[in-house]
């Protein structure tokens, strides 16, 4: 069995994000952008190290700007 970081977990209608070991499901980029910021403790979100859940490859990748 996978961990769950290692497979989509938003909820049907929004897109699979993935900020570090944080779980994110969003309309946007922008918006997971958003929602990372929101649940870090320090520093702001960076699309540096944001990953979208490609359902072809099953994996996550990096998300391009």
């Amino acid at each position: 069995m996978t961990h769950h970081t290692e497979r989509p977990c938003a909820a049907p209608g929004l897109t699979s994000y993935r900020y570090g070991s944080i779980m994110i499901g969003a309309n946007s980029t922008r918006g997971a952008l958003v929602q990372a910021d929101r649940s870090l403790t320090y520093g702001a979100a960076s699309i540096a190290r944001l990953e979208i859940w490609n359902a072809q490859s099953g994996l996550y990748e990096k998300v391009q700007p």
